[in-house]
C-alpha cells in the first residue's frame, strides 16, 4: 500500500512538472481542442486549428484536446464520421515533444512533435 501511494505521488508530480514545462515552452495556446485541417498540411508537417475554426466540409476530422493537468482526449474519426473520444495522458519529452499514453489497455503510445503553436494554429511533425 505504501508503494502504491509513493507511485501515485510520483506520477502526480511528473504530470504537474510536464504541465508547467509545457506552459513555459508553449504558453497557454497549446491547451485547447485542436482539429486537423489537412488542406493546410505541408511537407513534413500536419496542421491543426482550434475547434471553433470555420472548417470547410469534410467527411470527419481527427482532433484532440490537450489539457493543463496532463489529460489528453483523442477525437478519432468514428465509423459513421462521428468522432469517438479516447482518453489518455500526456507528458513532456525534451523541448518540443509530447508523449501521449492512451488509457485503453494495449493502445499504442505516440509522440506529438510540435513545430509551431499559437492561439490559431498548431503544426506537428509528420
Amino acid at each position: 500500500m505504501k508503494i502504491l501511494r509513493l507511485l501515485l505521488i510520483f506520477l502526480l508530480a511528473a504530470a504537474c512538472n510536464s504541465a508547467k514545462k509545457a506552459e513555459r515552452v508553449f504558453g497557454n495556446d497549446l491547451f485547447q481542442h485542436w482539429v486537423h485541417l489537412h488542406e493546410e498540411d505541408g511537407d513534413g508537417y500536419r496542421t491543426f486549428r482550434p475547434s471553433d475554426y470555420d472548417f470547410p466540409p469534410a467527411r470527419g476530422r481527427e482532433g484532440f484536446e490537450i489539457k493543463k493537468g496532463g489529460e489528453f482526449i483523442h477525437h478519432q474519426i468514428g465509423p459513421v464520421d462521428v468522432p469517438v473520444q479516447a482518453p489518455g495522458k500526456w507528458t513532456m519529452k525534451g523541448k518540443n515533444t509530447l508523449i501521449v499514453t492512451p488509457a485503453e489497455a494495449g493502445a499504442q503510445v505516440f509522440e506529438l512533435g510540435i513545430m509551431e503553436v499559437n492561439k490559431d494554429v498548431l503544426k506537428l511533425k509528420n
